[in-house]
């Protein structure tokens, strides 16, 4: 298979999916697909509950304020944005502390 295959693979594989995820009552990922020559293989994980939309780096702006998704850190400290990375968000907080964070886990404020 090549790697123009593989992407329309997972455009319709997504699209195939949905009637099963308003079926089951689940949400449906497909992980990282692996391919060669002979065919492809994927890990794919279906999960009760709401829909858990992921944010992006487009979705934020410098100077907005957001809360970090994340065990060590408190739901109710803000951060700023103070630098959009190719990959990551720079955020401070209180005092001087400054985190990397994807932007998967930043919450809009």
């Amino acid at each position: 298979m090549t790697k123009v295959e593989v992407q329309k693979f997972r455009e319709d594989f997504q699209l195939a999916v949905a009637q099963l995820e308003e079926q089951y009552g689940v949400n449906v990922s497909l992980g990282t697909i692996r391919f060669g020559v002979d065919g492809l293989s994927a890990k794919m994980k279906a999960e009760k509950g709401e829909k858990i939309v992921r944010a992006s780096k487009n979705d934020f702006q410098v100077g907005d304020t957001v809360g970090i998704n994340h065990k060590t850190i408190n739901s109710n400290d803000e951060f700023e944005i103070i630098k959009i990375n190719a990959k990551n968000v720079k955020v401070k907080g209180t005092g001087s502390r400054v985190f990397n964070v994807s932007p998967s886990l930043l919450i809009k404020k």
